[in-house]
């Protein structure tokens, strides 16, 4: 079994391929509520991460991301594959 940092690496990786930004810092700001996920800002696809959060939340945050994406044209690990085809979409529930 991976370890959750090379999980976390993986999953930059495929984000990457896919020109998606991973922007990650410590977002403890009481004036400025900010959280972590996907978003677009002017046409850029990014991901915004919470340092503070742990690989394995850091990791579910990009797994939600990519669901947003088509993969068929990209190298994905099997595991990130398995992780995206057993997880219920979104669009399951109406």
């Amino acid at each position: 079994m991976m370890d959750a940092h090379a999980r976390l690496e993986d999953l930059k990786a495929v984000a990457d391929k896919l020109s998606i930004e991973i922007i990650s810092g410590n977002f403890a700001d009481e004036d400025i509520s900010t959280q972590s996920g996907f978003c677009r800002l002017n046409g850029k696809n990014l991901i915004i991460l919470d340092k503070k959060l742990n690989p394995e939340k850091q990791a579910e945050i990009i797994l939600q991301a990519l669901e947003n994406f088509d993969l068929e044209t990209i190298y994905v690990p099997a595991w990130i594959r398995e992780q995206l085809e057993n997880k219920p979409s979104s669009s399951d529930n109406p």
